[in-house]
């Protein structure tokens, strides 16, 4: 025969001291019943759930993928925009249509002579630390940076690399106040995000002048002198001119 009620007994380790309870048949049954109720949602929640949770992050991953893309594809958009810059400012300086026509264009000129010696960069121009590397061509589409970074204090004197023509002078979305210097034999030097550019455009300088003061104008961190190198519409990596930055390299491996 079954039992109608159910009793239980709790005994602390004090035996003088217990407690007792009973429960009826029906109310274990129905208690049971709950449990097993309970069990079964929580199963069925989480047969239901999972597969909803491994969608979810497989499409936060895409979503994530899609703004790295983007993201990606802005830069490099808005490197395209500003090397488009870079030619016009090149064609309306120095009034060529051609890379064949600017160097005689410019080499003709008489206000504007100089040595294939004196063209040649050779000159620091700042006297700070290394904290951002050119990016080797294969990684231009993660992150465009066509020269180095050196960071200095505010307002220190920025040289020229060479002798040249100032053929820019001005304000640019990036770089803040640039200066681009054209040093004959298709050389050219970029100095970027100074706090005040000390020449005009078409001003002669000579290699060690003072072109600029060092600032973070443009799209900048802090002061430091954005530096480039070009020849005949290729970019050169700087420290190949100036391997004395190397030692004093802060930069981290990834150039963030």
């Amino acid at each position: 025969m079954k039992p109608n009620r159910y009793t239980v007994h709790i005994v602390s380790d004090n035996v003088d001291t217990q407690k007792r309870f009973s429960i009826s048949r029906a109310w274990m049954q129905t208690l049971i019943f709950l449990v097993i109720i309970i069990i079964l949602i929580i199963v069925s929640s989480l047969w239901y759930f999972i597969p909803k949770i491994a969608d979810f992050r497989e499409k936060e991953k895409q979503f994530e993928e899609m703004v790295f893309e983007r993201t990606q594809v802005m830069e490099l958009y808005r490197d395209l925009n500003r090397l488009g810059q870079m030619e016009e400012i090149l064609r309306s300086n120095l009034s060529i249509v051609s890379t064949e026509d600017k160097s005689s264009v410019v080499d003709k000129s008489e206000s504007f002579t100089i040595s294939y010696i004196e063209n040649i960069p050779s000159q620091a121009p700042v006297d700070g630390f290394l904290t951002q590397r050119m990016l080797d061509e294969s990684q231009f589409w993660q992150k465009n940076h066509y020269g180095i970074d050196i960071a200095v204090i505010e307002g220190e004197p920025i040289l020229a690399a060479a002798s040249g023509r100032i053929i820019f002078s001005g304000w640019t979305y990036d770089l803040g106040n640039l200066i681009i210097i054209y040093h004959g034999d298709d050389y050219f030097t970029h100095y970027g995000h100074n706090q005040l550019n000390l020449f005009k455009n078409h001003g002669i300088v000579k290699r060690g002048d003072v072109i600029a003061l060092a600032g973070s104008t443009g799209i900048s961190s802090g002061p430091h002198l954005h530096f480039e190198i070009w020849k005949s519409g290729n970019v050169i990596d700087p420290l190949v001119f100036f391997p004395e930055y190397k030692k004093r390299d802060i930069s981290v491996e990834e150039n963030d």
